[in-house]
């Protein structure tokens, strides 16, 4: 669900300026922390005898037992994101000042970044619509219709409508796992420096 979340929020903030503004000052205002998992809660074993307790550790200290290691964590959020950037340069295009471009510039280089951006989201989530209805048709909102997946727009509220998008939805999730350090989980797309 947070992962939907963040691709919902970033469509938004990438569209819509005034939303972007107050996604950034929630952001500034409020320290991010990481969430914890709850540990497992064990059945309670019965305690052992003194005769099996003192087997137990002659057992334990001639075993090796290799110290637990610990994983970076990452959100998805940024793992999409990083992969947006790698494979359409999603980054540059919406981030760098775009002023001294002209808007035939501008769009020849969004076309691109789009293309690449929804070969990305196709790898990645397998993308289809929520219905197979064309846009504009007349269609019936189903009686059980959750909110989720339909939106009822306008003033009436009959059973049928037109319509105006067809909505998405994920039919995987193949988000490729962080295996880097806890200290370079945040960074997106490394800088590139060309060597003479």
């Amino acid at each position: 669900m947070r992962l939907l979340l963040a691709f919902r929020v970033f469509f938004v903030v990438l569209f819509q300026r005034k939303t972007a503004l107050r996604v950034r000052d929630l952001i500034d205002s409020q320290p991010l922390v990481a969430e914890t998992p709850e540990s497992p809660r064990l059945p309670k074993l019965p305690e052992p005898t003194p005769a099996e307790s003192s087997e137990s550790k002659s057992r334990q200290n001639k075993q090796n037992v290799a110290p637990a290691v610990k994983t970076a964590k990452r959100s998805d959020a940024l793992t999409l994101l990083s992969a947006l950037q790698r494979d359409a340069r999603l980054l540059d295009l919406v981030c760098e000042s775009l002023d001294q471009y002209d808007d035939a510039q501008i769009g020849a280089a969004a076309r691109d970044v789009l293309r690449d951006s929804r070969k990305t989201l196709d790898k990645m989530f397998g993308l289809k619509h929520l219905t197979e209805a064309p846009e504009g048709e007349s269609i019936e909102i189903p009686s059980d219709a959750s909110p989720v997946r339909w939106r009822v727009v306008g003033k009436e509220s009959g059973r049928r409508g037109i319509l105006s998008h067809a909505g998405w939805q994920a039919t995987k999730q193949d988000l490729p796992q962080w295996s880097g350090s806890a200290e370079d989980s945040l960074v997106i797309a490394a800088a590139e420096v060309e060597t003479s």
